[in-house]
This record gives C-alpha cells, sequence and structure tokens, in this order.
C-alpha cells in the first residue's frame, strides 16, 4: 500500500465519489499495479519542508483498476508519475475504460 498527501477536499471528494484518478510520482524501487492500494490521508505541507501527516487526521482507501506509466517526471521530486484510477466510491458499477465502448440498453418499449 502507497500512502499519498492530500488536503481536506481530496480526500471528500474520493469518498463521495467526485473524484476516481489522479496523476501520482512514484519512488524509484517502488512500484503501482492493477490491484494494489493507496491511502490518501490528510496531510500539510509547507514550502522546504517535508510533508507532514496529521495525526488522527482523515483519510479514505482506495483500490486502483487502472495504472499508466505517462513516462515523463515529476519536476519538483524527479520521481516518474503515474496516472491512477480507481472505481469511484459509493457506486457500485465500475467505470468504463476510455478506449471501451458501452452499447446503451433500451427500455423495452410500452405498446
Amino acid at each position: 500500500m502507497n500512502t499519498y498527501p492530500a488536503d481536506e477536499q481530496r480526500i471528500s471528494e474520493v469518498e463521495r465519489g467526485r473524484s476516481w484518478e489522479a496523476i501520482l510520482p512514484l519512488a524509484p524501487g517502488e512500484s503501482l499495479s492493477v490491484g494494489d492500494s493507496i491511502l490518501f490521508a490528510h496531510s500539510f505541507f509547507r514550502a522546504g519542508q517535508p510533508t507532514t501527516y496529521i495525526k488522527g487526521g482523515d483519510s479514505v482507501l482506495v483500490s486502483l483498476t487502472d495504472v499508466v506509466n505517462l513516462d515523463k517526471t515529476d519536476p519538483a521530486s524527479g520521481q516518474a508519475l503515474f496516472r491512477v484510477r480507481w472505481n469511484p466510491l459509493g457506486q457500485s458499477a465500475p467505470l468504463d475504460s476510455p478506449g471501451r465502448k458501452v452499447k446503451a440498453r433500451r427500455s423495452p418499449s410500452l405498446s
């Protein structure tokens, strides 16, 4: 499980199913793959200081459904950037993949 810093708004958006993807840095030697868990934990950041997680702060755990290496580097940390996705929380049906087309079902017509 990887832990990433988040503010209250980000955590709230994930909890309410309004956010289901992120672009995250990954340190050398670490990996992310479908099925891995990510914990977004409440934290704060001060310029020139390491991120500080708030003891007893809010957090939300998601299970990854898609992981894409963007082949780019985070300019601030020099770490590789990945786009990750998870199913929106509170919704039972999974999201469709970006390249996958879904055929809409028609309701039976009333005659």
